[in-house]
């Protein structure tokens, strides 16, 4: 069974690590995954296009699943989920925010490292683990808040209700390529909010 690393190796005692040198690693990664996809990022491309030796990488990052996350999560410009005491608020924020992760530098960064993902046990667990539980936990939680509040009665199957904001613009994302459009965003959180029952 492959181990799962769930965060950046630390770095051994010494000199303090770099930032300009992690800033430069992150953003050497990225290039090569949307220029060449996950089977053309080596470790030491990385560090070649970075100027760092492969030691410094090493000390960063114990393999290349661990770089790869690192380097998507790293570059997660979406804003905090929302608490507004609305529902509708928060929903719409939600979706808009995501049309703009998708149709941004991410967006292309998510599609170069998906169908490996698909392929690599390691990578797709180290995904859900570092990118998706707690992102998934704190959307859970908006409608628990909805609930509490009065605004609706909280869904049998919240967490599939979860899915809706944002399975749908993934799907034209990797699936169907249509466009993914601020128009796109705000009907689909229109029909989340129906679907909850919610109502202004």
């Amino acid at each position: 069974m492959s181990t799962v690393v769930t965060g950046p190796a630390h770095a051994t005692r010494g000199r303090p690590r770099s930032a300009a040198a992690d800033s430069a690693i992150l953003d050497a990664a990225r290039s090569i995954l949307v220029a060449d996809g996950y089977g053309g990022l080596t470790m030491a491309g990385v560090a070649q296009r970075a100027g760092v030796s492969t030691a410094t990488l090493y000390r960063r990052f114990q393999n290349r699943e661990d770089l790869v996350v690192a380097a998507v999560a790293g570059h997660d410009e979406s804003s905090p989920t929302p608490d507004t005491g609305n529902l509708g608020d928060d929903v719409r924020m939600i979706v808009r925010d995501t049309v703009r992760t998708f149709r941004s530098e991410r967006g292309a960064l998510i599609l170069a490292f998906l169908g490996e993902a698909t392929r690599n046990p390691a990578l797709s667990e180290t995904l859900r683990v570092r990118l998706v539980s707690t992102r998934r936990a704190e959307l859970r939680e908006v409608f628990i808040r909805a609930a509490e509040r009065g605004e609706i009665e909280l869904p049998a199957a919240v967490d599939v209700v979860v899915d809706l904001l944002g399975g749908p613009l993934f799907y034209r994302l990797v699936v169907t390529g249509q466009p993914i459009t601020e128009r796109v965003g705000d009907d689909l959180a229109a029909l989340v909010l129906a679907a909850v029952g919610w109502s202004a």
